[in-house]
C-alpha cells in the first residue's frame, strides 16, 4: 500500500486526487438536480483538468476554482452571497429591520422623583411571555427609566433594537466575563461601534466572574481591560460583574484609570474595605435585591455607612426578587422595595432616596429627568434648608459651585435671589422639623437682612431650632461685627473653617477679595460664643487634603468650641 501524502503538496496527492472526486460528484448532482447535467469545457492549464463553465448570473462572474484542487478564491463565496450572508462586507449586510416603537412617551410626573432602575435584564427569556407589561407595570409603579443590560454582542445588538422601542429604557453594551471565551478584535470593535449609540449610556455588563469561571481568568481579564478602553474612549461610564473577583477588579480599574469612564459595582456586596477602595476611586455602588434579603444584616450595615450620593438603585431582573417575591421572576418596578430599605437605613424618605438617587443616575449616564428649577427650600430627613442666595467669597474644592449645583437631589441654582416673602412661603410651617438651617449654594450672610427677618419670623411661627451655616467671613464683608444682631434668632452655628493653617486654608478655600481670611475666620468663631448660644467648627473629611486632627486641635484647644468633621462626598 502507497504511503500518504508528504508535506511536499505534491498535487497528485492522495489528498488531491480524493478533493477532485468529490467535487466532481457534486457537480454531477447538481446537474441531476436541475434536469440535465452541466456544460464543460477544456481548462486551458497546464494540470489538463476540467474546470466549470463560467455562467454569467445577473451580470456577475463565476468564481474560478484554482488549479491545485485547494481551498477556493476567498472572495467567491462572498461574490455568491456567502452562507446565511454571513460573509458579505460591512455595507452588504442586510439591515437590521427597525424597531417598532411601543412607549413613545413617558407620562408627567408632575414633579414627582421617578425611580430608575439601572441594571435589568430585558431582553432575557423570563420576559418573553410579557416584556411590554413589565415596562409598564414599572411605569404605574413610578419606576420611569430602566437602562438594560447586554451580556454579548447579539444581546447587546438586541438590547438596543428593545431601547429603541421604549421612552424609557436604555441599553448598555459589552461582554459579561462568562461570555468572552470566543471574544476577538472585532467583537471589540463591534461594541465601540454600538457604544456610540444614542441610546447606548454605558459599556456593561463587563468584569470578573471567578465564581462561575465561565472563561480562564487570564481570558477574563484581558477582555475587561479591552472593554474599559472602549469605554474610555467612547466617553461612557462601565457597569462591572465583580463576583468573588473584587481585589482585581479593583487593581485593572486602577491601572486602567477607569475613573475617567465612571461607573458602578454592579450589585455590591462586599465589606466596609471594599467599598471604600471603589468609592475612593470614583465608582458607584449598586444596591440591588440582596439588601432586602433578611440574611443581609452585614451588608445592610455597609450600605448604612455608604454615601446614599455613590448608591444606584438596581434589580438585575429577571433574577434576585426582593421579598415577598422571592423565589418569583424579578422585574424592574420592584426596585422601590430597594429604595424603601435604603430609606431606613439612612433615616430619609423613600421620596428622599428616589430623589438622590435618580440624581446620580442623571449624573453618570445622564438618563433621567432634568433637575427642578432652583429650590429656595428643600428638607433632608427632619431637617428645612434654606437657600437664599447664588453668591459666595470662597471657592472651596469640595464646594458645589464647582459641580452642577444640585445637592441631595435638589438643584441650589437659583434663578433670582428671593426675597423674605419669598423664602418664608416656601419654608411654609417650620413645626415639621426639628431644625431650620440656613445653608444653600452660597454664602447666607451677604443677604444678611433676608436673614435676619426671615429667622425673627420662622421664631414666632414656632420653630424649634434655628442654625446658620457660614463660612466666618461675615464680620469683614459687612466691615461690622453682625453677631449682636443674630442673636436670639439664631440657636446654633456653624463656622466651616476647613484648615488648620493660614496656608492650607488658602489652599482649599480659595478665597476672592479678602486679604489674609483665616485669622478672620478664627475671630468670627472667638466671637460668636459671646452671642449664639450652640458655636462648632466644622471641616470636611479630605485625605491628603484637609489635617482633619490638626483642625480638631485648633478648634477644641485654641478656640475652645466643639468641632465636626463630615465626609467629603463627590457627586458629579
Amino acid at each position: 500500500m502507497e504511503s500518504g501524502p508528504d508535506s511536499s503538496g505534491d498535487k497528485d496527492s492522495f489528498a488531491g486526487k480524493d478533493r477532485k472526486g468529490r467535487s466532481q460528484r457534486r457537480r454531477r448532482r447538481r446537474g441531476r438536480r436541475g434536469g440535465k447535467r452541466p456544460e464543460h469545457k477544456e481548462n486551458q492549464n497546464t494540470s489538463g483538468r476540467a474546470e466549470p463553465a463560467a455562467h454569467a448570473q445577473n451580470g456577475e462572474k463565476a468564481a474560478q476554482r484554482p488549479e491545485n484542487g485547494g481551498a477556493r478564491d476567498p472572495d467567491s463565496r462572498r461574490r455568491r452571497g456567502g452562507r446565511k450572508g454571513r460573509n458579505r462586507s460591512r455595507g452588504e449586510r442586510r439591515q437590521r429591520p427597525k424597531p417598532q416603537v411601543i412607549i413613545a412617551d413617558l407620562p408627567d410626573t408632575n414633579g414627582v422623583p421617578v425611580l430608575v432602575d439601572t441594571h435589568a435584564h430585558l431582553i432575557d427569556k423570563a420576559f418573553d411571555p410579557d416584556r411590554q407589561g413589565a415596562v409598564e407595570r414599572a411605569i404605574e409603579e413610578g419606576v420611569h427609566y430602566i437602562i438594560s443590560m447586554g451580556t454579548c454582542l447579539e444581546s447587546s445588538r438586541r438590547t438596543l433594537d428593545l431601547a429603541a422601542s421604549y421612552a424609557g429604557v436604555y441599553a448598555a453594551v459589552g461582554v459579561h466575563p462568562s461570555d468572552v471565551k470566543d471574544v476577538n478584535e472585532r467583537t471589540i470593535r463591534e461594541i465601540a461601534r454600538l457604544a456610540e449609540e444614542p441610546k447606548a449610556v454605558a459599556v456593561g455588563e463587563i468584569g470578573l466572574d471567578y465564581y462561575r469561571e465561565g472563561a480562564p481568568r487570564k481570558t477574563q481579564r484581558r477582555w475587561f481591560r479591552e472593554q474599559i478602553r472602549v469605554a474610555v474612549e467612547v466617553g461612557k461610564p462601565i457597569i462591572v460583574h465583580c463576583r468573588d473577583s473584587a481585589d482585581d477588579i479593583y487593581e485593572v480599574l486602577e491601572e486602567e484609570k477607569a475613573w475617567r469612564a465612571g461607573g458602578v459595582i454592579h450589585c455590591f456586596t462586599g465589606d466596609d474595605e471594599q467599598a471604600r477602595k471603589f468609592l475612593d476611586i470614583d465608582f458607584h455602588l449598586g444596591a440591588g435585591g440582596a439588601i432586602t434579603f433578611s440574611r443581609s444584616e452585614e451588608l445592610r450595615e455597609v450600605f448604612e455607612r455608604v454615601p446614599i450620593e455613590r448608591v444606584l438603585l438596581e434589580t438585575d431582573s429577571p433574577y434576585l426578587a426582593p421579598p415577598p417575591h422571592r423565589g418569583k421572576r424579578n422585574e424592574p418596578a420592584y426596585v422601590a422595595r430597594v429604595a424603601e430599605t435604603l430609606a431606613e437605613l439612612h433615616g430619609m424618605t423613600t421620596e428622599e432616596v428616589t430623589r438622590l438617587t435618580t440624581e446620580n443616575v442623571r449624573r453618570l449616564f445622564g438618563v433621567g429627568p432634568e433637575p427642578d428649577g432652583g429650590s429656595i427650600a428643600y428638607s433632608v430627613g427632619e431637617t428645612l434648608y434654606l437657600n437664599v442666595t447664588n453668591d459666595c467669597q470662597n471657592s472651596c474644592f469640595f464646594c458645589g459651585l464647582l459641580s452642577d449645583c444640585v445637592y441631595k437631589g435638589h438643584n441650589l441654582k437659583l434663578a433670582q435671589e428671593p426675597d423674605a416673602a419669598e423664602v418664608l412661603a416656601a419654608a411654609g410651617d417650620p413645626t415639621r422639623f426639628a431644625e431650620v438651617v440656613f445653608s444653600g449654594f452660597g454664602e447666607p450672610t451677604l443677604r444678611l437682612d433676608v436673614v435676619k427677618e426671615v429667622a425673627g419670623e420662622l421664631k414666632r411661627r414656632g420653630a424649634r431650632r434655628i442654625r446658620l451655616v457660614t463660612n466666618g467671613l461675615a464680620n469683614k464683608t459687612h466691615e461690622r461685627n453682625i453677631l449682636p444682631e443674630l442673636g436670639g434668632l439664631v440657636d446654633a452655628i456653624s463656622i466651616s473653617m476647613q484648615a488648620e493653617s493660614p496656608e492650607a486654608y488658602a489652599k482649599v478655600c480659595k478665597t476672592k477679595g479678602i486679604e489674609e481670611p483665616y485669622p478672620l475666620v478664627k475671630e468670627f468663631v472667638r466671637w460668636s460664643k459671646n452671642y449664639i448660644p450652640e458655636v462648632e467648627v466644622t471641616a470636611v473629611h479630605m485625605s491628603g487634603l484637609i489635617d482633619i486632627e490638626a483642625c480638631e486641635k485648633v478648634a477644641t484647644e485654641e478656640l475652645g468650641v466643639p468641632f465636626r468633621a463630615h465626609d467629603y462626598v463627590r457627586m458629579d
